[in-house]
Protein backbone atom coordinates (compact mmCIF):
# COMPACT_ATOMS: atom_id res chain seq x y z
CA UNK A 1 0.00 0.00 0.00
CA UNK A 2 2.58 2.29 1.16
CA UNK A 3 4.65 1.33 -2.28
CA UNK A 4 1.47 2.22 -4.36
CA UNK A 5 0.84 6.03 -2.44
CA UNK A 6 4.17 6.50 -2.94
CA UNK A 7 4.12 5.75 -6.89
CA UNK A 8 1.35 7.80 -6.91
CA UNK A 9 2.79 10.62 -5.29
CA UNK A 10 6.16 10.73 -7.97
CA UNK A 11 3.54 10.25 -10.99
CA UNK A 12 1.87 13.51 -9.46
CA UNK A 13 5.71 15.35 -8.87
CA UNK A 14 6.34 14.00 -12.10
CA UNK A 15 2.58 15.24 -14.16
CA UNK A 16 3.20 18.70 -12.19
CA UNK A 17 7.05 19.27 -13.26
CA UNK A 18 5.92 18.92 -16.77
CA UNK A 19 3.18 21.41 -16.68
CA UNK A 20 5.45 23.91 -15.23
CA UNK A 21 7.70 23.46 -17.91
CA UNK A 22 5.43 23.49 -20.43
CA UNK A 23 3.97 27.18 -19.33
CA UNK A 24 7.28 28.08 -18.60
CA UNK A 25 7.97 27.35 -22.44
CA UNK A 26 5.02 29.52 -23.35
CA UNK A 27 6.34 32.10 -20.80
CA UNK A 28 9.81 32.97 -21.74
CA UNK A 29 9.09 32.35 -25.68
CA UNK A 30 6.88 35.34 -25.25
CA UNK A 31 8.66 37.92 -22.82
CA UNK A 32 12.13 36.24 -23.09
CA UNK A 33 14.16 35.69 -19.76
CA UNK A 34 14.18 38.82 -18.46
CA UNK A 35 10.40 40.23 -18.65
CA UNK A 36 9.27 36.37 -17.67
CA UNK A 37 7.31 35.82 -14.34
CA UNK A 38 7.64 32.98 -11.93
CA UNK A 39 4.26 33.52 -10.71
CA UNK A 40 2.33 34.16 -14.03
CA UNK A 41 3.92 30.09 -14.90
CA UNK A 42 2.78 28.56 -11.74
CA UNK A 43 -0.66 30.35 -12.45
CA UNK A 44 -0.40 29.44 -16.07
CA UNK A 45 0.05 25.67 -15.19
CA UNK A 46 -3.38 26.19 -12.70
CA UNK A 47 -1.10 26.36 -9.16
CA UNK A 48 -0.54 28.63 -6.62
CA UNK A 49 1.84 31.02 -7.58
CA UNK A 50 4.28 29.34 -5.03
CA UNK A 51 4.15 25.95 -6.31
CA UNK A 52 7.03 26.51 -8.98
CA UNK A 53 10.02 26.56 -6.23
CA UNK A 54 9.00 23.51 -5.18
CA UNK A 55 10.64 22.01 -8.07
CA UNK A 56 12.92 24.61 -9.74
CA UNK A 57 14.35 26.93 -6.91
CA UNK A 58 14.68 30.43 -9.07
CA UNK A 59 13.89 31.20 -12.52
CA UNK A 60 17.25 30.43 -14.15
CA UNK A 61 17.14 27.09 -12.80
CA UNK A 62 13.94 26.68 -14.48
CA UNK A 63 15.34 27.91 -17.36
CA UNK A 64 18.23 25.63 -17.44
CA UNK A 65 15.84 22.97 -17.24
CA UNK A 66 13.85 23.97 -19.95
CA UNK A 67 16.98 24.09 -22.27
CA UNK A 68 17.39 20.05 -21.47
CA UNK A 69 13.79 19.81 -22.09
CA UNK A 70 13.97 21.26 -25.92
CA UNK A 71 17.29 20.11 -26.36
CA UNK A 72 16.44 16.58 -25.62
CA UNK A 73 13.05 16.78 -27.78
CA UNK A 74 14.79 18.83 -30.27
CA UNK A 75 17.36 15.94 -30.74
CA UNK A 76 14.43 13.22 -30.47
CA UNK A 77 12.27 14.61 -33.33
CA UNK A 78 15.36 14.90 -35.71
CA UNK A 79 16.34 11.86 -34.93
CA UNK A 80 13.35 9.70 -35.30
CA UNK A 81 13.04 11.37 -38.94
CA UNK A 82 16.75 11.02 -40.06
CA UNK A 83 17.17 7.12 -39.53
CA UNK A 84 14.17 6.63 -41.50
CA UNK A 85 17.02 7.14 -44.72
CA UNK A 86 19.71 4.99 -45.26
CA UNK A 87 21.17 7.30 -48.01
CA UNK A 88 23.50 9.73 -46.93
CA UNK A 89 22.50 12.23 -49.62
CA UNK A 90 19.20 11.77 -47.73
CA UNK A 91 20.03 11.79 -44.64
CA UNK A 92 21.60 15.03 -44.64
CA UNK A 93 18.24 16.40 -46.24
CA UNK A 94 16.11 14.41 -43.90
CA UNK A 95 18.20 16.40 -41.18
CA UNK A 96 17.24 20.34 -42.51
CA UNK A 97 13.90 18.99 -42.93
CA UNK A 98 13.22 17.54 -39.41
CA UNK A 99 15.06 20.85 -37.91
CA UNK A 100 12.49 23.36 -39.68
CA UNK A 101 9.41 21.30 -39.36
CA UNK A 102 10.64 21.59 -35.48
CA UNK A 103 10.42 24.89 -35.51
CA UNK A 104 7.32 25.13 -37.35
CA UNK A 105 5.87 22.64 -34.72
CA UNK A 106 7.04 23.58 -31.66
CA UNK A 107 7.76 27.43 -32.24
CA UNK A 108 7.66 28.21 -28.38
CA UNK A 109 10.59 25.66 -27.73
CA UNK A 110 12.01 26.44 -30.44
CA UNK A 111 11.43 30.78 -29.57
CA UNK A 112 13.09 29.80 -26.25
CA UNK A 113 16.07 27.81 -27.86
CA UNK A 114 16.64 31.16 -30.66
CA UNK A 115 16.61 33.97 -27.52
CA UNK A 116 19.23 32.25 -25.63
CA UNK A 117 21.48 31.58 -28.92
CA UNK A 118 21.16 35.08 -29.55
CA UNK A 119 20.71 36.46 -26.35
CA UNK A 120 23.49 38.46 -23.95
CA UNK A 121 23.13 35.67 -21.27
CA UNK A 122 26.75 33.46 -21.44
CA UNK A 123 26.33 30.98 -19.26
CA UNK A 124 22.86 30.20 -20.92
CA UNK A 125 24.84 30.09 -24.21
CA UNK A 126 27.68 27.14 -22.62
CA UNK A 127 24.74 25.26 -21.55
CA UNK A 128 23.07 25.39 -24.84
CA UNK A 129 25.97 24.36 -26.00
CA UNK A 130 26.22 21.65 -23.55
CA UNK A 131 22.65 20.40 -23.96
CA UNK A 132 23.28 20.04 -27.42
CA UNK A 133 26.19 18.07 -27.89
CA UNK A 134 24.57 14.47 -28.30
CA UNK A 135 23.11 16.10 -31.80
CA UNK A 136 26.25 17.67 -32.91
CA UNK A 137 27.59 13.99 -31.95
CA UNK A 138 24.77 12.40 -33.72
CA UNK A 139 25.31 14.53 -37.01
CA UNK A 140 28.99 14.05 -36.61
CA UNK A 141 28.36 10.06 -36.57
CA UNK A 142 25.11 9.23 -38.19
CA UNK A 143 25.46 11.72 -41.25
CA UNK A 144 29.18 12.66 -41.73
CA UNK A 145 30.95 9.94 -41.14
CA UNK A 146 28.79 7.34 -42.48
CA UNK A 147 28.76 9.32 -45.75
CA UNK A 148 32.18 9.02 -45.72
CA UNK A 149 31.86 5.55 -45.02
CA UNK A 150 29.90 4.81 -47.89
CA UNK A 151 32.05 6.90 -50.42
CA UNK A 152 29.57 9.90 -50.77
CA UNK A 153 31.28 12.41 -48.79
CA UNK A 154 34.66 13.56 -49.34
CA UNK A 155 37.14 12.83 -46.64
CA UNK A 156 36.58 15.25 -43.91
CA UNK A 157 36.73 15.92 -40.38
CA UNK A 158 33.71 14.66 -38.84
CA UNK A 159 33.55 16.50 -36.09
CA UNK A 160 34.19 20.04 -37.33
CA UNK A 161 31.51 19.42 -40.41
CA UNK A 162 28.94 18.55 -37.61
CA UNK A 163 29.84 22.01 -36.23
CA UNK A 164 29.02 23.83 -39.57
CA UNK A 165 26.18 21.68 -40.17
CA UNK A 166 24.60 23.12 -37.00
CA UNK A 167 26.01 26.49 -37.38
CA UNK A 168 24.24 26.51 -40.71
CA UNK A 169 21.22 24.75 -39.68
CA UNK A 170 21.16 26.68 -36.30
CA UNK A 171 21.23 30.15 -37.97
CA UNK A 172 18.92 29.61 -41.02
CA UNK A 173 16.64 27.84 -38.73
CA UNK A 174 15.64 30.64 -36.80
CA UNK A 175 15.39 32.65 -39.48
CA UNK A 176 11.54 32.98 -39.08
CA UNK A 177 8.67 34.88 -39.27
CA UNK A 178 5.90 35.38 -36.64
CA UNK A 179 3.72 32.20 -37.26
CA UNK A 180 6.54 30.32 -37.21
CA UNK A 181 7.46 29.54 -40.82
CA UNK A 182 10.70 29.86 -42.09
CA UNK A 183 12.00 32.08 -44.44
CA UNK A 184 14.27 29.75 -46.21
CA UNK A 185 13.31 26.30 -47.97
CA UNK A 186 15.23 23.43 -46.14
CA UNK A 187 16.11 21.70 -49.51
CA UNK A 188 17.84 24.60 -50.43
CA UNK A 189 19.85 24.63 -47.67
CA UNK A 190 20.80 20.85 -48.73
CA UNK A 191 21.58 21.37 -52.05
CA UNK A 192 24.12 23.89 -50.54
CA UNK A 193 25.76 21.88 -48.19
CA UNK A 194 25.62 18.54 -50.12
CA UNK A 195 27.39 20.83 -52.94
CA UNK A 196 30.14 21.28 -50.29
CA UNK A 197 30.53 17.94 -48.73
CA UNK A 198 29.82 15.33 -51.91
CA UNK A 199 32.55 14.02 -53.55
CA UNK A 200 33.36 15.16 -57.06
CA UNK A 201 32.91 12.15 -58.78
CA UNK A 202 29.33 11.73 -56.22
CA UNK A 203 28.67 15.23 -57.67
CA UNK A 204 29.06 14.76 -61.37
CA UNK A 205 26.76 11.68 -60.72
CA UNK A 206 24.13 13.46 -59.70
CA UNK A 207 24.03 16.03 -62.04
CA UNK A 208 24.24 13.68 -64.62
Amino acid sequence: MARHKKAEREKVLIETRQLLLQAATEEFAREGYVGANINRISKAAGFAKGTIYNYFPSKRALMLALIDEVAKAHLDFIVAQVRQEKDPDRRLERFFEAGFAFVSNYFAQARVMINNIYGPDVEFKQYMYQAYQPMFQFVSRDIVAAGIARGVFRRVDPDATAMLLMTIYLGSGSQVDEDGRTWLDPRQVAVFTLSALRREDQTLEKRE
